[in-house]
């Protein structure tokens, strides 16, 4: 038996901590390249937020998605050189992110882009439920207006009605 939720709610979800922590130890990225020291402000794509001042990140190549179609891009993304929190309040906006212009690429189940938009300060969150109310719509991707970095992706978190159906499965 399924269950559905009367509203809609999300996850934030930033890049797999497995791939930072592989990054930051071998210093190449997944696809070999030699990985490059910036100091910068961000933002970190483990714990979603914007440095106050410069700090050492690294430089390397990321695939948000599955290798299924053109749409599976590779695109560059900064993260701190060093161990950080990844973030974790999974179920709010990072608040680094909410006053910025940013590009929302939903995608269906394909990996295929399904609709985008670019949202205004304080619009994303909105524009990520609009997406993501839509069932065709899987994840939205969140990236950088100018350089269209990924930043991270936006999911509908499972009722906890049908987690306990699972289990008990």
């Amino acid at each position: 038996m399924q269950t559905t939720a009367g509203t809609l709610t999300l996850q934030y979800v930033p890049i797999p901590v497995e791939i930072a922590e592989n990054a930051r130890r071998t210093r190449r990225d997944s696809f070999g390249h030699d990985l490059e020291v910036y100091r910068d402000t961000g933002p970190c794509r483990v714990c979603l937020r914007m440095s106050p001042a410069p700090e050492n990140f690294l430089l390397l190549s990321y695939q948000p998605l599955p290798d299924r179609n053109p749409y599976a891009e590779v695109g560059p993304i900064f993260i701190h050189e060093h161990d950080c929190a990844p973030y974790s309040a999974l179920d709010a906006f990072p608040e680094d992110f909410i006053r910025r212009e940013l590009v929302l690429r939903a995608y269906d189940a394909e990996g295929r882009i399904f609709d985008a938009a670019v949202a205004s300060s304080g619009e994303g969150p909105r524009v990520a439920a609009e997406f993501l109310s839509n069932a065709d719509v899987c994840e939205v991707h969140v990236r950088h207006t100018s350089y269209t970095c990924f930043d991270f992706k936006i999911v509908r978190k499972a009722p906890t009605a049908l987690l306990e159906l699972d289990m008990a499965s």
